[in-house]
């Protein structure tokens, strides 16, 4: 015996949880992103640092949500954390951080608080323990 049944209805719930994933990873990157403005431990002089971070929301390999925050540190700047999130890998489901100023890497290396911050925050966010 053959029994047939339609599922397009069960298409529909599963649309409907990616986009309430999306948008809950998206509200708490864009959290992180803040408080990683505020709470950075090094001389801010600039702004630079601080007001060129971003993230891009990815789900299931396939970019969905991107926030640079900012933008006015320059043109440079600014095409670097885009070429940045348009080339990293997006493979998953997942939040990937980037500064656009290129000595980003160099304060990090300092032992500095350049995403690590926000990185934390998200991590605890996501996992219900904020």
């Amino acid at each position: 015996m053959k029994i047939e049944k339609d599922i397009s209805d069960l298409s529909k719930f599963i649309d409907g949880i990616q986009g309430e994933v999306v948008d809950f990873m998206d509200e708490k990157a864009r959290e992180a992103v803040k408080l990683q403005q505020v709470e950075a431990n090094y001389r801010n002089h600039t702004w630079n640092l601080r007001s060129s971070l971003g993230y891009v929301v990815t789900y299931d390999g396939k970019e969905k949500r991107r926030y640079i925050s900012g933008m006015n540190y320059g043109d440079e700047a600014s095409e670097a954390i885009k070429k940045w999130l348009d080339e990293v890998n997006k493979s998953g489901t997942s939040i990937v951080f980037a500064d656009g100023m290129f000595y980003a890497s160099f304060v990090s290396s300092k032992g500095y608080d350049v995403l690590d911050t926000a990185q934390s925050y998200l991590v605890k966010a996501l996992n219900g323990r904020e």
